[in-house]
């Protein structure tokens, strides 16, 4: 069994990659240059050697980078939820970016429309042979199933279930995810044994002027956006990812009692489970929403301890990923809302209630988030760019250059205005289904209360363990109504913290 890594190894491997991205960075820029000054209406043999060459050689170093800048934002997280905020990531970078070199749409692939090619110019023996091999390896990576197409769908997306993110997370191993980050860096490594090789033997240099690296010097680097807060906010937002993480196992938790319920209780009356639905979709937007927290923070506070410039704009672009699909899942664009967690979940308790004021309440922040959303509608572009690769590095690395942290933090922060009202209206939501409950509920349960007596009665004839201690305690809190009473206690308590 392999040792866990000491912690001088994990400080020399920070280290490690932190001389990858200050040494590949300067070289990444000048070969994006060179590329973007080939003349491609020029069809000629040297030209397409050159374009290929210097689009192989931009994509190991660009991933090198981005790979790097996750490795030391995992290694700086303090918290559980953190690391795992970042941990999650190494899979959907690595699934990305072997989609680009070689993956599904194989025809558009990097190295079957640049590399293969050049095996009709280059009629050699010896760049054949290198080729195939390097093939093969690329080949073996992806049939070997180091990528995991269905987590980082999760991790990306969310889901609508939100448990399935809550069990992925919590089944994430860093020794799993530094495996698959190994054996990619070791292709990666391959791939630029290839590309050197053939760069050198070429001579695939083209002279770029010196004004024109001054393209890609990033414009906001020295701008002090938190104005020597940066401190004081990176410690604040330890305590939100703190508390959500704990709101978190909490609504987790009570989504669980349903089945716990219908485990014992085989003809529960119609008009119980449907509040018990209705309860627990509430939980469930409560969840997607502690993400949102969650996840916002974690990214932020990557960006305030990230030491270079590319980290911190790697860690804007996922806090572009964020806020557009947790946005998408929570409340949905046009084409999709009535999928939303808003719409589904939230709009029919709102509908259904007789206060005046809550509907009210409901639309005006439907309105403010429609406000919102076409903030984040402008976004769609720099989204798709902030995941997939299909557009090219280049396009990719200029949307980089082209963040502009003031603009992004300022988007972060309005969504997290949006986000505590959206918060006390579930609490809300959760007061209205109980109060319909108490109301309209009590004389039809009482069938299903004697149910719980009978069961109850049953149990005491069984020897004691702690599952049937904690049966016990659940079915006597529900009967109560303790068990929800608490739920909504810890609710609140969350609220004004």
């Amino acid at each position: 069994m392999s040792q866990p890594a000491s912690p001088e190894t994990l400080e020399k491997l920070y280290y490690n990659m932190g001389k990858v991205i200050e040494d590949f960075s300067p070289i990444l820029k000048i070969n994006i240059l060179r590329k973007e000054s080939l003349d491609t209406n020029i069809q000629n043999d040297r030209n397409k050697i050159l374009e290929a060459l210097l689009s192989l050689n931009i994509y190991f170093q660009y991933m090198s980078i981005e790979l790097s800048s996750l490795q030391r934002a995992c290694h700086r997280a303090d918290l559980p939820a953190e690391k795992r905020y970042n941990i999650k990531y190494i899979n959907c970078v690595i699934l990305e970016g072997y989609k680009y070199l070689y993956g599904y749409k194989r025809k558009k692939s990097l190295w079957i429309s640049k590399i293969k090619p050049l095996l009709a110019i280059i009629q050699e023996q010896e760049f054949e042979k290198d080729y195939k091999d390097l093939e093969n390896q690329i080949i073996e990576f992806g049939e070997n199933n180091i990528t995991d197409h269905e987590q980082r769908n999760l991790s990306f997306h969310y889901d609508p279930e939100p448990i399935s993110v809550y069990e992925m997370l919590t089944e994430l191993s860093e020794e799993t995810e530094a495996q698959r980050m190994i054996h990619f860096l070791d292709l990666l490594q391959n791939i630029s044994f290839f590309v050197h090789k053939y760069i050198e033997k070429y001579n695939a240099y083209i002279h770029i002027d010196t004004q024109s690296v001054l393209k890609y010097v990033f414009p906001f680097s020295n701008i002090d956006i938190f104005q020597n807060k940066k401190d004081s906010l990176y410690a604040t937002l330890e305590g939100v990812i703190k508390n959500n993480s704990m709101r978190l196992d909490q609504f987790t938790l009570q989504q669980g009692f349903p089945a716990k319920i219908n485990q014992h209780l085989k003809d529960i009356d119609q008009d119980l489970s449907f509040f018990i639905s209705q309860f627990m979709q509430v939980g469930k937007s409560a969840i997607q929403l502690t993400y949102l927290y969650i996840d916002l923070a974690s990214a932020t506070r990557a960006f305030i301890s990230s030491e270079y410039t590319i980290e911190k704009q790697l860690s804007l672009k996922q806090i572009n990923t964020i806020i557009y699909e947790g946005f998408n899942k929570l409340f949905g664009f046009e084409n999709n809302k009535d999928d939303s967690f808003w719409k589904k979940y939230i709009h029919p308790i709102a509908l259904e209630d007789n206060n005046k004021s809550t509907y009210e309440e409901f639309s005006t922040l439907t309105e403010e988030l429609n406000i919102f959303q076409e903030e984040i509608n402008k976004c769609g572009a720099q989204r798709q760019l902030s995941v997939h690769l299909d557009k090219g590095i280049v396009r990719v690395y200029n949307m980089l250059h082209n963040l502009n942290p003031i603009k992004e933090f300022d988007k972060a922060l309005r969504f997290l205005v949006i986000l505590p009202k959206v918060l006390k209206f579930f609490t809300k939501c959760l007061h209205i289904v109980d109060a319909s409950r108490k109301t309209n509920y009590e004389k039809k349960m009482q069938p299903t209360y004697q149910n719980l007596d009978n069961i109850l009665s049953r149990l005491e004839k069984f020897p004691n363990t702690p599952q049937k201690e904690e049966l016990v305690k659940i079915i006597k809190k529900f009967k109560t109504g303790e068990f929800l009473d608490e739920i909504l206690k810890r609710n609140e308590d969350n609220k004004k913290k």
